[in-house]
């Protein structure tokens, strides 16, 4: 029998406190009580508010968490019914709430005995029903409204794990040899020369020479913006916005000779960067900076930026489901704000005739082709070069991948050359 405390306090963390999932102090099993209902929250919330005679006071918001717990546990994890109910009652009193061991076991057999019947009452809303916020669902609607069910199934459907093979050290049919000694098994991506997707994930310590550099784990939609980029020998490269440093790596391990700043404004995030300098053996310099506030020695100074702009996160929710509960509507417009002012610098920073790849891991065109389209029309030295992808949806201006279930996350992409030193308009 689970006590579920751990799992309550970091759904907790999310829900009542607005941070970021951490998955700090939980164990496997844990981790997929937790993301599965950040995953279903909506559900699971309807179902819960449904089985309730008298809503909790929101002080009691842990124990809300804790019945949602209880229902997932119920339905999904193999295991007795009854186990998974005594366990959630257990949970109340290490919540130091003895008091409400008997609202949490009447609710949830309640839900044993009336399964069909809650759960037709419950969900009836479009967020129950589509496992997203409405203000997400009305975007999604307007913005793609043939791919919204598309969309909304990918969300929902736990991602694959892809694999980024480092072929300065191995190629893609090695590690494949080297995947089946150890009894792991993997398809080539049709996408990205360096990918791999896992049939089954497993944790990185079970991935043959993960710790010597021979591979990372980022998706097959991340790979594309080095790719897209094209470092040659001797190019200046700036990977702005770089932590936690998949991209600068991945731009290290396509060409070895270029001189590389990865730039962040997150300190702490840094240090993952530098890590996976150290585990993939890679030299480049790693700098703390805000690019809202370039110096004037990065005027003209790059050949290369990839831009990999912070965003909505909406692309890759399957593989975050906590954005469903942290991002709203509202932010769209401030991260608007900062995109743009990041692009305009990044562009300063860029030498005529460089190559500038804008990207994001948003589905949102507020974010993506409308965006640059504005930028492309503020900037006669501004060119878009297409992004030939035989994937996803070419737009006006750059190219817009959806998240696909089995396959990559969504990301858009769009490529501009500085033909000139002309001004904005």
């Amino acid at each position: 029998m689970r006590n579920l405390k751990t799992e309550v306090d970091a759904l907790g963390e999310v829900v009542s406190k607005k941070n970021s999932f951490s998955a700090k102090g939980l164990d496997a099993l844990g981790k997929q009580i937790v993301f599965s209902v950040l995953r279903q929250f909506f559900e699971l919330q309807a179902i819960t508010q449904e089985l309730l005679v008298k809503q909790l006071n929101r002080k009691h918001k842990d124990l809300e968490l804790l019945i949602m717990c209880g229902l997932y546990a119920i339905d999904n994890l193999n295991q007795p019914a009854h186990t998974s109910v005594n366990g959630a009652v257990e949970t109340s009193k290490a919540l130091k709430k003895p008091w409400a061991s008997g609202l949490i076991n009447a609710t949830l057999r309640r839900y044993l005995r009336e399964r069909d019947k809650i759960r037709s009452r419950a969900l009836t809303t479009t967020a129950a029903i589509s496992n997203h916020p409405d203000w997400f669902t009305r975007r999604i609607q307007q913005d793609w409204p043939q791919e919204y069910d598309q969309i909304v199934s990918a969300n929902n459907t736990p991602a694959p794990m892809h694999l980024r093979i480092n072929q300065q050290k191995v190629s893609r049919n090695d590690y494949i040899k080297k995947l089946t000694e150890v009894g792991l098994q993997a398809v080539k991506s049709e996408h990205s020369r360096y990918c791999l997707t896992l049939t089954d994930p497993v944790s990185v310590e079970k991935l043959p020479g993960f710790n010597l550099g021979l591979v990372s784990v980022q998706d097959e939609a991340a790979q594309l913006a080095a790719i897209l980029l094209d470092p040659a020998a001797g190019d200046h490269v700036l990977d702005a916005c770089s932590a936690p440093g998949g991209k600068s790596c991945h731009l290290f391990e396509i060409e070895p000779e270029i001189t590389l700043h990865s730039i962040d404004v997150d300190k702490d995030r840094l240090a993952r960067v530098q890590e996976n300098f150290t585990r993939l053996g890679i030299r480049g310099d790693i700098i703390h900076q805000d690019l809202l506030q370039i110096k004037d020695d990065q005027i003209s100074s790059f050949d290369k930026i990839l831009l990999d702009a912070p965003c909505s996160a909406t692309g890759v929710i399957r593989r975050h489901p906590d954005i469903k509960l942290l991002r709203r509507s509202s932010d769209i417009d401030k991260l608007g704000s900062t995109q743009r002012q990041l692009l305009e610098n990044c562009w300063s920073m860029l030498k005529s005739q460089g190559d500038l790849v804008y990207a994001t891991c948003s589905i949102l065109p507020q974010e993506n082709e409308d965006l640059v389209a504005e930028f492309v029309q503020r900037h006669a030295d501004a060119q878009p070069i297409e992004v030939n992808l035989t994937i996803g949806k070419s737009q006006a201006i750059g190219h817009q991948l959806l998240p696909a279930i089995g396959a990559h996350d969504g990301f858009y992409f769009a490529h501009l050359r500085k033909t000139s030193a002309g001004k904005a308009l």
